[in-house]
């Protein structure tokens, strides 16, 4: 991920060489290395005049040369550069233009940077063309100026340029090299603003941009803080990195506020990254956590904005930054030791890139506070890309590391998975095995149940009879044609009707027609269709089956009948088949043997199937009514129910 990005940094060079006008590589830029020096001592400070001669200026120039820089005072006197009363020295060069270069009409004065506390004016022959807008502190001090000379028709070249620079007396200052080109957009200011000002903005927004990404990601899992750290380190990489682009105008927050959150937002990209550190070892020492963090409230409350009355933030700012390098090269090397005792390669990465980010800081310190060529170009942004990429390198390999996890437990719980559905699979068919076993056993017992309280018992009865001598061979065809009929009822039960009530009454009237057409009995069938019954199994239909053979046998013996009608009805609850004869009938005072065994039979099966009969009789025949539920009741619905005779 490094290496692409340094090959867009390349890419980026290479577009701004090929995007140079063809002019501007043949032309000869004046390279200005020499000036005057000229002090002034002052109070407070003053707007530039619009027009300056020089004449007027006192003549104590002395010659320099370019670039040239004040070393700037660590423990400053005047610790606010903002008052009114404030001693401050007006600081003037002269750059006296080439003859050659004002031969070719000069049109731009590019300087790579000039750097103080205080306000540039750049006067062409004594009349002002540039003037800096921003405050005392953050005054576009690392943007450099591409100011045409001749920007109207008809103007002269100049051939004497006067900056005037207004500072602290304290603040120290100076200025690069110059150059005078014809080009307004030459190679060297494209690079120059390309890596003093684009980068660090470009850089800062897309981290900035993954961070709150990271910070999302977070929300969704809390567990996972070292997304909310990265988020952390991005605003605080943002916060840092706006002062190396922002300043040319005036700052939309006080510069007291903008110095504070500058210069703390340093400690707390060590603090941040000292806890990211301590999440990647899980090594973390409270005296040093403790510490990191005590020195950071600590710069956020000796710099605080409320406190300029005593201190100022940005006076004091080279003071505060040398126990920044101290705090965090103590990070550095603690995060290094750790990773390496427990072999983290990812800390050893990110400790040893802090170290580097110590080490570059120094070099911003001293270029700071003017102890290098003002020409370099501060290396803390490129720290904090480095700084981010290592972070977000850390944080992928984490999210690929959790994705593999998730792959081996998804794989294990899919395996898991198949074994336990192999087993359930099995253990279905041990069970429809055993249910299937226990199905047959069950309609075995019924099978053997029945035919022992119906057939059995008929010829038991005529066993007996027979053994006695009291059975005749009219009996006996009774007996065996009693026996037949229970057979084949037993037989048709068994028969799958689904559910179906009229398929089961057909079946009754095919198997009693013979018998009824022979007994001189006219049938009359008067069915309606009517709501399937979901528990009519062949238990069910057994039972219904005996209740209506047993209602035709009392017709056919004891009610002398010659017709008998069946109907069929239902409602939202209960189907009714409804049995109604001609005959004689019979009244509740009639002898018991008449209603004896069996209409009890009939009693009995009714209430094993959840149904009901009724009974109502007068002098124009017998109504028989069985009343079954359509819904399943908790009787006929369990199976276990016994068989009654």
């Amino acid at each position: 991920m490094l290496k692409q990005w340094v090959g867009i940094l390349f890419l980026a060079i290479a577009l701004q060489a090929i995007c140079t006008p063809v002019n501007a590589a043949t032309e000869t830029p004046s390279h200005i290395t020499n000036a005057q020096l000229l002090s002034i001592p002052s109070r407070g400070y003053s707007a530039p005049p619009r027009d300056v001669n020089e004449l007027l200026l006192p003549d104590e120039w002395v010659p320099v040369t370019l670039p040239h820089a004040l070393v700037r005072q660590l423990i400053p006197s005047t610790v606010k550069y903002d008052d009114a009363s404030a001693p401050t020295i007006e600081t003037w060069y002269r750059l006296q233009l080439p003859v050659s270069a004002t031969e070719k009409k000069i049109q731009h004065l590019y300087i790579p940077r000039w750097k103080t506390d205080g306000n540039l004016a750049i006067y062409a022959d004594g009349k002002l063309i540039y003037m800096s807008h921003g405050g005392v502190y953050w005054n576009g001090w690392n943007i450099p100026l591409n100011v045409p000379l001749n920007a109207t028709a008809n103007t002269p070249s100049p051939s004497v340029i006067l900056l005037r620079i207004q500072r602290p007396s304290d603040s120290g200052g100076g200025i690069s090299s110059i150059w005078v080109q014809e080009s307004s957009l030459s190679w060297r200011y494209r690079l120059r603003y390309l890596l003093q000002i684009q980068l660090p903005y470009t850089s800062s927004v897309v981290f900035l941009a993954v961070g709150l990404f990271s910070f999302f990601v977070w929300c969704k899992l809390r567990s996972e803080y070292s997304y909310l750290l990265f988020f952390f380190i991005s605003i605080a990489s943002f916060i840092r990195t706006l002062h190396y682009y922002v300043g040319e105008s005036e700052l939309s927050i006080p510069e007291a506020w903008f110095s504070w959150l500058t210069i703390n937002s340093l400690f707390w990209m060590v603090l941040v990254t000292h806890f990211f550190l301590c999440s990647l070892h899980h090594r973390s020492k409270g005296w040093l956590n403790t510490l990191v963090t005590v020195v950071t409230l600590s710069a956020g409350l000796i710099t605080l904005p409320l406190l300029s009355e005593l201190l100022n933030a940005y006076a004091l700012s080279p003071l505060i930054y040398c126990a920044l390098i101290v705090t965090g090269s103590l990070v550095a090397g603690y995060g290094a030791y750790q990773s390496w005792q427990v072999r983290c390669n990812d800390g050893l990465l990110l400790s040893a890139w802090a170290t580097v980010g110590m080490l570059l800081g120094c070099h911003d310190w001293l270029l700071q506070n003017n102890y290098l060529s003002i020409e370099s170009i501060y290396l803390g942004p490129y720290s904090n890309i480095g700084a981010f990429l290592i972070v977000m390198h850390t944080i992928f390999r984490r999210f690929l590391k959790a994705n593999e996890n998730v792959k081996v437990i998804n794989a294990s719980l899919k395996f898991r998975l198949q074994e336990r559905e192999n087993e359930l699979k099995k253990s279905h068919q041990r069970l429809r095995e055993i249910e299937h076993r226990q199905t047959l056993s069950n309609e075995r017992q019924r099978l053997v149940q029945d035919m022992h309280d119906g057939m059995g018992s008929s010829l038991i009865i005529a066993l007996l009879a027979a053994e006695k001598g009291h059975l005749d061979a009219s009996a006996l065809t009774d007996v065996l044609k009693n026996c037949i009929e229970d057979l084949k009822l037993t037989i048709d039960s068994m028969e799958p009707v689904e559910a179906d009530l009229l398929l089961l009454l057909a079946t009754l009237r095919f198997r009693l027609t013979p018998r009824l057409e022979s007994a001189g009995i006219c049938l009359r069938w008067d069915i309606q269709n009517v709501p399937a019954l979901d528990w009519l199994d062949p238990r069910n239909a057994l039972h219904i089956l005996r209740i209506l053979q047993e209602t035709f046998s009392n017709i056919i013996k004891h009610t002398n009948a010659t017709e008998i009608r069946i109907k069929t009805s239902s409602d939202a609850t209960h189907v009714r088949v409804i049995i109604i004869d001609n005959g004689q009938g019979f009244t509740v005072d009639e002898p018991a043997n008449y209603r004896g065994k069996g209409l009890k039979n009939q009693l009995r099966r009714a209430a094993s199937i959840g149904a009901e009969i009724l009974w109502h009789s007068n002098a124009t025949g017998l109504s028989v009514t069985l009343v079954l539920p359509i819904v399943a009741t908790a009787r006929n619905a369990n199976p276990e129910s016994p068989l009654v005779s």
